[in-house]
């Protein structure tokens, strides 16, 4: 078939006659290789002589194979040199902590579980037994990128049968051993009311301080802006004299970064006050001096006062208004702590003169628990405890005091409020116990508050107690006795260890911490 005239480069056509494609070659030659063979094949083959076409496509055949092989030998575990984790994954705990599996991956590759022919998905070969139990793990060889011929196949398979057996003296681990480093975190105990008052104290008395400076000032202001100074003008009369354009600017400057550190000083103060509402031990020993609901006002009330400062950023400085709030606050909050340390002190004296907190008790147990309940009544005394006659339970007088459950109500709500564990207070009950009905409800309410709080099971017959039954005495004597014991231990030991941790906090307090003492130096 005629082809087109060649076009040279310089857009001229050629007149040489056209070209014709030629006759097929003959079978017999040897094919030659494509024009634009990637990769390159001119050093495997030649376009010359067949028999060196044979021999090179034979050796280009060989070294893919002996590469193959190579390939497949290598295959399997290789030691890690580093991991690098993504910065997300790097900074979790968890990842890191996971250790190496380097040991899982030899033994994976030495046993040939990686290939996926290992274990129980292996096949029994020929002339071999079904008995594993001697047997080692032995290395495992496979194609999966290669396509080779069947008899190199052959021959990688037969060779796979006679591989080396797992090293005994291997340094690595066993792969039942976990290589993952738990790392102990330090977490400090949380801070006591003892360091959270001495902070919070620190923190009002920094920012009293800033704020009697800025109220010292707006008076000397005051009093100036009041005595104008006068000067004699050009007419020979006194005119008062106005401030200079410089001396604005730096008034205006002068205020903004005095507006900062008024924001600074008491931002710290209602944060040590909201640490140290938040973590009391006896949060309702605070709302009996002042309400929740009277804290959080004040509190919002001094922030919305720095934001109206912030807002206009701190032009003309402090007002009186913003002046006035800020300083009742810091007042009324060292007022609450005042009233606090007096209602401790006072607690202590009341603890001093309970004797059933120590001392020898053989024999007197009852006494004990009496006088235990006795402490947490706000008025009247109850009867003596006596023990029942074995012969015929007839209920005592202090039993017969306790009968309504009104009493046993009180108590119950009165020790919550000594404790630091208070929750599972009575908040429903009868007053009124001139029915039968409301005295066992009564009892039914502090059977289950005693078993919620108190940990401990209760067995008694209500109904039996109410209607004065002779069988149901011992069962509610026994279940007052282990609820006053178990209660009294409990509440013993709380108000012992707060005894020493504010013996240890007193003491530490008596030598200031290293910055507060570099600052008054």
């Amino acid at each position: 078939m005629a082809l087109n005239p060649a076009v040279t480069l310089d857009r001229t056509v050629s007149r040489s006659p056209p070209l014709t494609r030629d006759s097929s070659p003959s079978p017999s030659i040897s094919p030659t290789p494509a024009l634009s063979a990637c990769p390159p094949l001119d050093r495997s083959v030649s376009a010359t002589s067949s028999t060196a076409t044979s021999t090179a496509s034979g050796h280009s055949v060989g070294s893919r194979s002996s590469s193959a092989s190579a390939a497949l030998r290598q295959r399997g575990y290789v030691r890690p040199h580093g991991v690098a984790f993504a910065d997300s994954a790097g900074k979790r705990d968890s990842v890191l902590s996971l250790g190496s599996i380097a040991h899982l991956q030899y033994y994976f590759a030495r046993t040939g579980l990686l290939d996926g022919k290992g274990a129980q998905l292996a096949k029994p070969k020929q002339g071999v037994s079904d008995n594993h139990g001697d047997a080692k793990p032995k290395i495992r060889s496979s194609s999966d990128t290669v396509n080779l011929d069947e008899d190199d196949a052959n021959s990688i398979a037969a060779d796979d049968d006679t591989g080396q057996e797992w090293d005994s003296n291997n340094t690595l681990p066993a792969p039942t051993v976990s290589t993952y480093r738990h790392k102990v975190q330090y977490l400090p105990p949380p801070p006591d009311s003892a360091k959270l008052r001495r902070d919070l104290k620190k923190a009002l008395r920094d920012a009293e301080k800033v704020l009697s400076t800025v109220d010292s000032e707006q008076v000397d202001a005051l009093e100036r802006r009041k005595r104008p100074q006068a000067y004699t003008g050009p007419g020979g009369k006194d005119e008062e004299k106005e401030p200079s354009p410089l001396k604005r600017s730096h008034t205006a400057g002068w205020y903004e970064i005095q507006g900062l550190h008024i924001l600074d000083v008491v931002t710290l103060a209602i944060r040590a006050a909201k640490m140290y509402y938040t973590a009391h031990e006896q949060p309702q020993r605070i709302y009996s001096i002042k309400s929740e609901r009277e804290i959080r006002e004040e509190l919002v009330g001094v922030l919305d006062a720095l934001k109206r400062m912030a807002s206009r950023n701190f032009a003309g400085g402090l007002k009186d208004e913003e002046l006035t709030t800020m300083m009742s606050w810091l007042r009324g909050v060292d007022h609450l702590i005042t009233e606090e340390e007096a209602l401790e002190k006072q607690e202590v004296k009341e603890q001093e003169k309970w004797q059933w907190l120590e001392g020898s008790w053989e024999g007197r147990q009852r006494e004990r628990e009496r006088s235990f309940l006795n402490s947490f009544l706000s008025e009247g005394q109850l009867p003596e405890w006596a023990p029942l006659e074995p012969t015929k339970p007839v209920p005592t007088p202090f039993l017969e005091a306790l009968r309504n459950g009104l009493t046993l109500v009180h108590l119950h709500n009165a020790m919550l409020k000594k404790s630091k564990r208070q929750f599972g207070e009575i908040k429903t009950f009868h007053t009124d116990t001139a029915k039968p009905y409301r005295c066992a409800e009564n009892l039914r309410f502090w059977v289950k508050a005693v078993e919620i709080r108190w940990e401990m099971k209760v067995k008694m017959d209500v109904t039996g107690v109410v209607h004065r039954k002779e069988a149901a005495w011992p069962d509610f004597e026994t279940a007052i006795l282990q609820w006053c014991q178990t209660a009294r231990e409990e509440l013993t030991k709380e108000w012992k260890e707060s005894t020493r941790m504010k013996r240890s906090s007193t003491f530490f307090s008596a030598y200031p911490e290293p910055e507060i003492a570099n600052q008054e130096a």
